[in-house]
């Protein structure tokens, strides 16, 4: 026959197993409310950022700074993108990948979340490079971007202006040439893009080797995810993305 401590103690273990599980959950809905909303970290999948960063490297994603979303939606709790300046480093969702339901990307968003980047469900599905992109903002709404051959370079202009005199960020280009460029034509250099309301052309620092505006047209603010802050991992890269 058991006694009353027992059951005393058995009752106990079933409480304190509650409370672990308990404590556990409000863990992980906080950790995924503050990734959805506040901060959120991203594996850069390629070179395109290059020098400014290298790929494979991880960075915090501050979301509040152009407005979160409420969870599940596309719709912001406040809309903060009119704040997207020229020279800024954005994180934003591909094309492909804001195509698809809220219902995928959101659940698509928890495990990537929930596994520390390892698990990307939609990858399985997919025949594009990613799902998130990292590129900097050169044109906010209202600019004009050309592109001109100068002494065999290709440079960006802004408005009639050359990128590095509208742009005051020290940052640093991988050259695009005739020689080296895999996306110069003339259609490219002839045509002029006009930004409409809540549109944003963006481009890798890695102008040989980025996957950007100037192959998939500008950016809507919806696909905007948040501001790239601070590179985290590997540690010699550790500092604040600029």
């Amino acid at each position: 026959m058991y006694g009353i401590d027992h059951y005393k103690k058995k009752k106990n273990k079933h409480i304190i197993a509650k409370d672990i599980i308990l404590i556990y959950i409000i863990a992980v809905v906080f950790v995924l409310l503050f990734n959805s909303m506040i901060l959120q970290a991203y594996k850069v999948p390629s070179d395109s950022m290059f020098p400014a960063i290298d790929e494979g490297t991880c960075v915090l994603t501050n979301k509040f700074a152009y407005g979160p979303k409420y969870p599940m939606t596309d719709a912001r709790i406040f809309d903060g993108t009119s704040g997207v300046r020229r020279g800024d480093i954005i994180v934003f969702m591909s094309n492909e990948y804001f195509s698809r339901s809220v219902m995928f990307r959101s659940f698509s968003s928890f495990l990537y979340t929930l596994t520390f980047s390892l698990v990307d469900i939609s990858r399985f599905q997919k025949s594009y490079e990613s799902n998130i992109y990292i590129k900097r903002v050169v044109g906010i709404p209202g600019d004009r971007i050309s592109f001109k051959l100068v002494n065999d370079k290709v440079v960006v202009y802004i408005n009639g202006v050359e990128e590095k005199k509208v742009i005051n960020i020290d940052y640093q280009l991988i050259d695009e040439t005739e020689e080296n460029s895999p996306l110069l034509s003339n259609m490219i250099l002839q045509n002029e893009t006009v930004l409409k309301d809540g549109e944003f052309y963006v481009l890798g620092d890695n102008r040989i080797s980025s996957s950007d505006s100037r192959i998939y047209g500008p950016i809507k603010s919806k696909q905007i995810v948040g501001k790239a802050v601070l590179k985290y991992w590997p540690l010699r890269s550790f500092g604040a993305v600029r």
